[in-house]
């Protein structure tokens, strides 16, 4: 059952890799929307781009649409790595309620019978979907538009299998944590349990008077806390 462990270990650090090394996209992203925005603003800027030889690189439509390739590539990056630090959004009604055990069940469930099934199936078929615009050298439909757009549907590949990796990885870990040995169970890291600490928040230092929950507590209404004070 270690040795389960062990492979989760390794499996979980490719999307974590992946998604550290896709973050760095959102500083472009930023840069290029920035510069998108002023252009549009200041018309002279504008015109004098499209008067030189920048034009076939900067005009507003590449610029917008790279703007669109960016994000979705910063997203599908991400996609596994939010996974293994279980940084998605949960609308938990019934889930919450439930003792670790029980969190760990339906988590093994959901990733046997919706996760993986779901992934292989758009990856079969995003397989043929970039393929097809290999082939075809597929652009945009745009005249001034980007080029090359297999590469960017390449990533819904790529993202689609670090997802799989930090599925099969959080897989892993359920099976030890629910069938493994008693005393192998306080190794395991079960980042979905709602009784789990968060690893992509900010730790809170024991004895931290201005974030001591309980001492709020029943205190929303205090204009001392209102104002921030």
């Amino acid at each position: 059952m270690r040795s389960l462990l062990t492979v989760a270990d390794r499996l979980e650090s490719l999307p974590q890799r992946f998604g550290k090394l896709g973050a760095w996209l959102i500083l472009p992203l930023i840069g290029i929307i920035m510069f998108d925005v002023i252009t549009r603003k200041f018309q002279f800027m504008q015109q004098w781009i499209m008067s030189t030889a920048l034009y076939e690189f900067m005009s507003p439509t590449k610029l917008q649409e790279l703007e669109w390739h960016l994000h979705a590539a910063l997203f599908l990056l991400s996609l596994g790595f939010a996974y293994t630090v279980n940084a998605h959004v949960r609308v938990d009604l019934v889930r919450e309620k439930l003792s670790d055990r029980g969190q760990a069940w339906i988590e093994l469930l959901g990733i046997c019978c919706l996760m993986i099934p779901y992934i292989a199936v758009v990856m079969f078929y995003g397989w043929t979907f970039v393929h097809q615009a290999w082939e075809s050298n597929e652009a945009s439909d745009a005249m001034t538009g980007l080029s090359h757009r297999w590469i960017i549907k390449s990533f819904v590949l790529l993202g689609l299998f670090l997802a799989l990796m930090a599925g099969i990885s959080t897989l892993l870990r359920q099976v030890v944590y629910l069938f493994g040995p008693e005393e192998l169970r306080p190794e395991v890291k079960m980042n979905m349990l709602t009784s789990a600490e968060a690893e992509h928040l900010p730790k809170i230092d024991e004895g931290d008077e201005d974030n001591d929950i309980e001492k709020l507590e029943g205190h929303y209404d205090d204009s001392e806390i209102v104002r921030g004070g």
